[in-house]
C-alpha cells in the first residue's frame, strides 16, 4: 500500500469524480484509475461503485475511508513536526498558554527570554484551558505550553515552574469574613464564580464541594478573570483563584480554604517530543529563569 494511493482514494471520495481529482493532483487519469484498482486487489475488496454516473464509495470504502483519512492526518502532523528540525525554522518555538497565565506569569517571561534570545522567536498561541494546551502539544503542535494542575497529576514529561495554591475571594462584609480560614462545608449555600469547565480551577473546586456534600451553585462560568474579580468586588458572588493571580488585589477579601487546594503550575511538552537545539536552549532559560530570586520574589510575594 502506498501513500500516493491513499491520496487518490481520499480525493475521489471528496470529488466523486476520477476526471476531476486527475486534474486536482496533476496525474493523468489512467493513473489515478491503476493506482485505485491495485489499492482494491491488494485489499481484495472493491471500495468504489463505478456503475452509478457519479463515483460512490461502498460499505468497505465507506469504511476504509475512515482509516486512509486518520494515516494522511498522521503523515501531514509528522511532516510539520520534522519542519522543526531545518535551519531555515529553529528560530521558532511554538508555545501554547491559557488565560490564567496570559496576563500574570506570561509578560515577566516573555520579555526576560526575548532579551535573552533575540534571536528565536516565540509562536505564541492562547487556549481556553490547560486541557487544551496538553493536548495540542501531544498532538506535535505546540512545542511546550504552561499548564496548571494538582501535584498528583503531574507526569515526566514536565517541568515545575511554581507551586501554589488556591485562595478564597469574598465581597466585603462577607457573612464568612469574619473567618481567616474558610471550611468548604461552609460555602454550601454560596454564589460560585468561575472560569470555564474544563479549567483546573473549575474542576479542583467543583470536586471539593461535591466531597463536602454540594453541588455548587454556579452564577456564571467565564474565562475573563477580571470579570470574575469584579464581579466579586461588586458582591455578585464569590470565587476561588489561584493566588498568583489575586495577590496585590484590594477589591475583595482574600481568605483561606479547608481544605486546601494546592496548585502547579509547569512546562509541558508531548510525551514522544524529541528535543531539538533550539529546545534545549529554552529549556535552559527556564530553568535558570524560574530559580532566580526575582522570579521568586515576583510570584512568591504575600
Amino acid at each position: 500500500m502506498e501513500f500516493r494511493q491513499l491520496e487518490y482514494f481520499v480525493t475521489i471520495s471528496e470529488l466523486e469524480n476520477f476526471t476531476r481529482t486527475a486534474e486536482v493532483l496533476h496525474v493523468s487519469q489512467p493513473s489515478v484509475t491503476k493506482a485505485i484498482k491495485s489499492l482494491e486487489g491488494e485489499l481484495k475488496l472493491t471500495l468504489i461503485d463505478r456503475s452509478q454516473k457519479h463515483v460512490q464509495l461502498t460499505e468497505e470504502g465507506r469504511t476504509f475511508l475512515i482509516h486512509a483519512q486518520r494515516i494522511m492526518r498522521d503523515v501531514q502532523a509528522a511532516y510539520q513536526d520534522m519542519q522543526r528540525f531545518h535551519s531555515e525554522a529553529r528560530g521558532t518555538i511554538r508555545f501554547g498558554i491559557p488565560p490564567m497565565v496570559e496576563g500574570y506569569l506570561f509578560p515577566d517571561f516573555f520579555t526576560k527570554f526575548r532579551a535573552a534570545y533575540p534571536d528565536i522567536t516565540l509562536d505564541v498561541q492562547e487556549f481556553n484551558d490547560s486541557f487544551e494546551v496538553r493536548e495540542q502539544a501531544d498532538l506535535g503542535e505546540l512545542d511546550f505550553g504552561v499548564v496548571l494542575g494538582s501535584p498528583e497529576d503531574r507526569v515526566e514529561n514536565e517541568f515545575l515552574i511554581m507551586r501554589d495554591q488556591m485562595g478564597l475571594c469574598l465581597p466585603e462584609k462577607h457573612p464568612l469574613a469574619g473567618l481567616d480560614v474558610v471550611p468548604f462545608g461552609r460555602l454550601r449555600h454560596e454564589k460560585f464564580i468561575m472560569q470555564q469547565p474544563h479549567t483546573f480551577q473549575y474542576r479542583s473546586v467543583f470536586d471539593c464541594c461535591t466531597e463536602h456534600g454540594f453541588t455548587p451553585d454556579i452564577v456564571l462560568a467565564t474565562s475573563q478573570l477580571k470579570t470574575i474579580k469584579q464581579l466579586v468586588a461588586n458582591g455578585t458572588g464569590m470565587s476561588v483563584l489561584p493566588k498568583f493571580v489575586t495577590r496585590g488585589e484590594k477589591i475583595f477579601l482574600h481568605r483561606e480554604t479547608e481544605p486546601t487546594i494546592a496548585l502547579h503550575i509547569s512546562l509541558y511538552w508531548g510525551a514522544h517530543k524529541t528535543f531539538s537545539a533550539i529546545d534545549n536552549r529554552f529549556m535552559d532559560f527556564m530553568r535558570t529563569y524560574t530559580g532566580t530570586p526575582e522570579f521568586k520574589k515576583h510570584f512568591f510575594q504575600k
